[in-house]
């Protein structure tokens, strides 16, 4: 039988993989810090949760792709995807796994199923290492999902990130075999978690970007309506459709169909869906980064801040984040993984 894999933090460093770590390191902490000063932080936790899903999923052999995680979570079915059966649920752990992020504590507190081992040079060693050694056992200890969700925990609570990054999710199915070496496998851990964490920041700006250019679409705008209002779901439900619109917003079906068409011809929200009827709508990023619409091709236009904002332009600004607040605090369930 094959022995165990050694000790992760028992590691025989080498340039490159100093230079991974290093690398690893700020760029966790570079999106450790646009989380904590981002106004679209709340919105990116859910999506980065849904994302960071989609990978433990992946890991434990489900054949799921990131779209289809994100079609579950807004509760908006994708066109052309098949239905999964309802005996096998690999959504249960999600709702807990959100609350253990939002938790505080210590990492050996609560839901660990073992005991870590951890030897002298424990406390020495980096911080990264530490949490993923103490992963790397957890995965020697349970063959669920849980070892993949916990590494974004483990990093929180051990003092790695101050918030939470679920998109951070993620290991490797060899970390269940044994006679594995620990250089190779730190080395993969930590270009995971640098991927991860860049691909993290650039869907911030991604969202940041898709609220600024709503924002100066709508202040141009005599009637809005409630565009405002359809932008600020649109942070939270990135995937969504005529009749889930008519529920959040209070509308009739034709009202909301009308309001998404009105959204779409703005480039606000993008038809992914291909068909005349029971259509679905993604934001423009969302659309893209899932594949469910091709990027944009072509010059790119003006960039948004070197346009000469309207004189109600902090009216507008306003009222937007009065909408979201509103939207957090109706849907807080989603933000908060309760």
């Amino acid at each position: 039988m094959a022995r165990p894999s050694p000790a992760l933090i028992s590691v025989s460093w080498t340039v490159e993989l100093a230079s991974a770590l290093e690398s690893a390191a700020a760029a966790i902490a570079r999106l450790d810090t646009r989380v904590s000063a981002s106004s679209v932080a709340s919105a990116w936790s859910v999506r980065a949760a849904w994302s960071g899903y989609a990978t433990a999923l992946q890991l434990q052999g489900v054949e799921i792709d990131e779209a289809e995680v994100f079609s579950w979570g807004t509760g908006v079915p994708l066109p052309g995807r098949q239905h999964r059966s309802s005996l096998d649920d690999p959504f249960s752990a999600f709702d807990g796994w959100r609350r253990s992020l939002a938790a505080t504590g210590h990492h050996w507190q609560e839901q660990l199923p073992f005991t870590p081992e951890l030897d002298d040079g424990f406390a020495a060693a980096p911080a990264l290492l530490r949490a993923c050694e103490v992963m790397r056992q957890f995965a020697l200890a349970d063959r669920s999902i849980q070892p993949w969700l916990w590494l974004p925990v483990l990093l929180h609570r051990m003092g790695v990130t101050q918030a939470p990054l679920p998109s951070l999710a993620g290991g490797h199915k060899a970390l269940r075999f044994g006679s594995l070496q620990a250089g190779p496998q730190c080395l993969r851990l930590l270009r995971q978690m640098t991927r991860a964490a860049d691909q993290s920041i650039a869907s911030i700006d991604a969202i940041e970007d898709d609220r600024r250019r709503a924002i100066y679409a709508i202040s141009g705008l005599h009637r809005p309506g409630l565009l405002t209002a359809l932008a600020a779901a649109l942070l939270h439900h990135p995937v969504t459709s005529p009749d889930r619109i008519a529920e959040t917003l209070g509308l009739t079906l034709s009202g909301a169909g009308k309001l998404l068409d009105r959204a779409a011809s703005m480039a606000l929200v993008r038809e992914v869906s291909g068909r005349r009827s029971w259509r679905v709508y993604a934001a423009p990023d969302v659309a893209i980064a899932l594949g469910l619409a091709p990027a944009l091709r072509g010059r790119p236009r003006k960039a948004l801040d070197q346009l000469v904002p309207p004189k109600d332009i902090d009216d507008i600004v306003s009222t937007f984040d009065r909408e979201m607040a509103e939207f957090d605090a109706r849907f807080g369930s989603l933000a908060n993984g309760a």
